[in-house]
């Protein structure tokens, strides 16, 4: 069995899980750390143009779904393309840029033409079957060209509404819009609006489930 050069680099990725955070002990020296999220870390491939997420251990069940999700992605501008898949990668275009958490962050503008290309990568993904779901700061992309990219889509099969991009895009137009609104907003200040937002968001759904 012929293994490629990506499956050989995911085999050199070590992961700890102290039960609180996941941290990486070890990688190859040609894959450079770009990003952990909640189910994945992220590398750059130093020779490539290309990044391989790699699922932690507890999560590689979620590789198959987002990998069938990009794939009827494939075609569209506003996702990046997939190259190879394993038990527990993926491999894809390295969308360099930031994303509008770190653009809010150090005060780069969020234009209202930025807003609708996002629009139009998740209608397009609903013209493909899917649901567009979990969407947030931080898997939003405004690439160095200006354009915009949407990753992580493995909660876009899911079947339940998820309103989480409409009530970013109120609170853009109701308050980032206005003249007198900061541009440049401190992390801290968004990480308590999220748990806020995601108290806000658990407080209705536990009543309601405790009434039935």
């Amino acid at each position: 069995m012929t293994h490629s050069i990506y499956a050989y680099y995911v085999s050199t990725v070590l992961f700890a899980d102290n039960t609180k955070r996941v941290h990486v002990l070890q990688h190859h020296s040609d894959l450079l750390l770009y990003g952990m999220g909640r189910s994945a870390a992220v590398f750059k491939m130093k020779y490539e143009n290309r990044v391989i997420k790699i699922f932690y251990p507890q999560y590689n069940q979620i590789t198959e779904e987002e990998k069938q999700n990009y794939e009827k992605l494939n075609g569209s501008t506003y996702y990046p393309a997939i190259y190879e898949a394993g038990i527990n990668y993926l491999v894809m275009d390295f969308m360099e840029g930031k994303t509008f958490f770190e653009c809010l962050a150090e005060g780069i503008p969020l234009k209202p033409y930025h807003i609708k290309h996002v629009d139009n990568g998740l209608q397009y993904a609903r013209s493909v079957g899917l649901n567009p779901s979990d969407i947030h700061l931080h898997n939003l992309i405004l690439t160095n060209n200006d354009n915009v990219r949407i990753i992580d889509v493995a909660r876009f099969s899911q079947e339940k509404a998820c309103t989480q991009w409409d009530d970013l895009k109120r609170a853009y137009r109701q308050y980032y819009q206005r003249p007198f609104f900061p541009k440049k907003v401190p992390k801290w200040v968004m990480h308590t609006i999220t748990k806020l937002y995601r108290l806000y968001k658990y407080i209705p759904q536990k009543r309601k489930r405790s009434k039935c």
